[in-house]
């Protein structure tokens, strides 16, 4: 009997983005044919031949049907496959490709051989612009462009044209030269790419270890190398597709979230710059740490954002990256809103009251405001809003639990000032509301926060968590932190690798505001920003970035955020603004928008229709269904992209969310920002906030398309967008 060959499979990204332009039926059968390879290389029908007329003699090449071929470097033990294609264009691209092991970058490069003793063309000669003709040679070596690939460097004439050109480049080389495009400095090029500034450095030990088995293990050559551990982690990776390639991270992602630190860490950055994706990879390297030290067993990580549909949607995402650590028991990575998570603990303390959270019991909440405000006589010029703003906004977000305290309080940013004999009479109505309400047996999710923090405090309760990640923070408040900062408190062994928290401010879309250093959270010095949008395209992101023009932004401590150097990767089509006569008209026009989109180019499933209102979705879900277009209605839950139909739910659900196209249909003047969310508005600070805070849910409602986004209104325009 034939013994298998021992043989590591790997595959470089451009094989996956190759894949991603062939017809479903091939990625499929060359899916089949890997499955078959990890067994067993040797198996019938996976035979590699040489490349007839190649440069790199280690090419290779194997029958995936008649008309296909997949490309491979067989270096040793490790075959590495890095191009599908039709079988003569797949021959055309391999002949003057080879494995370049780059000590200056430490990492494996794919790069095609140009001859640069051929004279230019006509056209290259010509005295048109060139894209990179500022630039020496000298720099983009330093930079860590290839040397082979400098004369096609010369020849670009736009950044056009470099994006039409991305899969002939090695992805380093691209990711250098867009730097460049965007007018990043050297050093935002080298932070960027995770390049050393001074190579030499990095060489000694790089040439001591040049030989392809151990470069394609280091961290650096793994940002754009795949090696699946097993069949069944490299069947996931590529039914996700290339999009859900969660194995990848862009160097400075992956520099983020694989890296120890000496304290809480923090990571900002807009829309699409892959927070979230950086947050899951952090989860997964600390459990990594848990799972090879027998002596931490049954420790975990604590993975957390706002709502419970975001949470959701990042444990499916985690499933796809590292299932074995949410299926261990105990689960060393632990996925859930932070409101759930306190109401859970306090249950499992028999805490007395029941948290308002929402429902029933905050509609009790509501009765018992009313009868304590008919109870009291109200300060002159402050209104029953104003009052229950203040309450939320100063007192509990604060948490004052005494007079004195809230006599003294700070009240920045709440626009009518109190002097000390309103705030006095102010208090008497806090008070009996307080009372009230713990006789009824109730308690609001900040009182539930406060109450957790007591008892961790007071207990020192043995939780299982090693560290705590926090998505999205910019929806917490201050008591939410000083909760996070609770559960895994500064201990005698310091505070290493405690805390993870990643936000932007841009997308504050609760009205939460908090400083963590107030809260016991000190990032200083372990804060990174990410400016790279991976996912929407130059023109829609302008677009949506023009919404807060002039807005003021917080960095979720004391100071404050902007979104200079952001920039998308990718360019497409303008967003499509529309004015319509009526809001039927505008149902109609989508109808026709969604029927026009190419059907071999985009699944139904990825087109996301957002709306402000609950009331809209119900619309909207019944326009499609007169019409015949299947349609699905997001709420709470993980979205899955298997069940056909365009998603259809509201702005705030579709947070973490993203689609290849988005339509956002009624934004007239008089229906977004909504008139009641404006008329409650306690004063003119207040309205402005209000206001903001809808900039900022548009702004992130606008993120979520990659490709196409579609905006309309009826009558006159939001002011927003006017």
């Amino acid at each position: 009997m034939m013994v298998a060959i021992n043989k590591r499979v790997s595959y470089d990204i451009g094989c996956m983005k190759s894949l991603r332009k062939l017809p479903d039926k091939v990625a499929l059968r060359f899916l089949d044919m890997m499955t078959r390879y990890m067994s067993d290389p040797s198996a019938n029908g996976l035979n590699l031949e040489t490349v007839e007329g190649a440069k790199d003699s280690s090419l290779k090449s194997l029958r995936v049907d008649q008309g296909y071929r997949a490309i491979a470097f067989e270096v040793g033990r490790d075959i590495m496959f890095v191009h599908v294609n039709e079988h003569d264009k797949a021959y055309r691209w391999a002949v003057n490709r080879r494995v370049k092991l780059d000590p200056d970058t430490n990492r494996i490069r794919v790069v095609e051989e140009i001859d640069l003793t051929v004279a230019p063309t006509e056209a290259s000669t010509a005295a048109e612009p060139r894209l990179f003709a500022e630039v020496a040679d000298k720099r983009l070596l330093a930079l860590g462009v290839a040397l082979e690939e400098l004369s096609a460097v010369r020849a670009l004439a736009s950044i056009d044209a470099l994006e039409a050109a991305e899969e002939d480049f090695d992805p380093l080389t691209y990711q250098i030269l867009y730097g460049l495009a965007a007018g990043y400095t050297d050093e935002e090029v080298y932070a960027l790419t995770g390049v050393p500034e001074e190579p030499e450095v990095a060489l000694e030990k790089a040439v001591q270890d040049l030989t392809f088995d151990r470069m394609i293990e280091t961290e650096e050559s793994r940002q754009t190398i795949f090696i699946p551990e097993d069949e069944a982690e490299l069947r996931r990776v590529f039914e996700e597709g290339l999009e859900g390639w969660r194995v990848f991270l862009h160097p400075e992602q992956r520099k983020i979230a694989y890296r120890d630190y000496n304290g809480p860490a923090m990571v900002r950055g807009g829309a699409g710059t892959g927070k979230t994706v950086v947050a899951m990879h952090r989860a997964k390297h600390l459990a990594d740490q848990i799972e090879q030290d027998a002596s931490r067993a049954g420790q975990r990580v604590l993975l957390t954002t706002f709502t419970t549909s975001l949470a959701q949607d990042i444990e499916a995402n985690l499933r796809t990256l590292c299932p074995a650590h949410l299926d261990a028991r105990p689960p060393r990575i632990e996925v859930i809103n932070l409101d759930r998570w306190v109401s859970q603990f306090l249950k499992r303390k028999n805490f007395a009251r029941e948290v308002a959270f929402f429902g029933e019991a905050r509609d009790r909440l509501d009765q018992i405001w009313r009868e304590v405000l008919d109870d009291h006589e109200l300060p002159e010029g402050l209104s029953e809003p104003f009052i229950r703003a203040e309450w939320t906004q100063i007192v509990q977000a604060k948490g004052l639990t005494d007079q004195r305290a809230y006599l003294k309080a700070s009240r920045a940013g709440r626009g009518t000032p109190l002097d000390r004999r309103k705030r006095t009479a102010l208090w008497d109505v806090f008070a009996d509301y307080r009372a009230r309400m713990i006789s009824a047996g109730l308690a609001e999710p900040d009182d539930a926060y406060r109450e957790a923090i007591e008892i961790l405090a007071s207990e020192a309760p043995n939780l299982p968590y090693a560290a705590v990640i926090v998505d999205e923070a910019q929806d917490m408040g201050e008591q939410a932190f000083r909760l996070i900062r609770a559960i895994v408190p500064v201990t005698s062994i310091g505070d290493r690798n405690s805390l993870f928290v990643v936000g932007d401010a841009h997308q504050r879309i609760y009205g939460r505001r908090a400083s963590m250093s107030a809260c016991g959270i000190n990032v200083r010095g372990r804060s990174r920003r990410l400016r790279l949008n991976y996912r929407t395209t130059q023109e829609i992101r302008a677009w949506a970035v023009s919404i807060l023009e002039g807005v003021s932004v917080d960095d979720l401590d004391d100071g404050t955020d902007s979104l200079r150097g952001y920039v998308s990767l990718m360019h497409g089509v303008a967003p499509e603004l529309v004015g319509c006569r009526s809001e039927a008209e505008e149902l109609e026009g989508l109808v026709a928008w969604l029927r026009a989109l190419p059907e071999d180019q985009i699944r139904l499933s990825d087109i996301g229709v957002l709306c402000a209102r609950r009331s809209d979705v119900a619309r909207v879900h019944g326009a499609f269904q007169t019409a015949g277009i299947k349609s699905v209605v997001l709420q709470a839950g993980a979205d899955d992209r298997s069940v056909p139909g365009v998603r259809i739910t509201t702005m705030h659900r579709a947070k973490g969310l993203e689609f290849f196209a988005v339509a956002i249909p009624f934004l007239s003047d008089a229906a977004f920002p909504p008139a009641g969310a404006l008329n409650a508005a306690v004063d003119a600070a207040d309205r402005e906030d209000i206001m903001t805070q809808y900039r900022s849910l548009l702004h992130v409602a606008a993120t979520r398309a990659k490709k196409a986004l579609r905006v309309t209104w009826s009558g006159t325009p939001t002011q927003l967008i006017s």
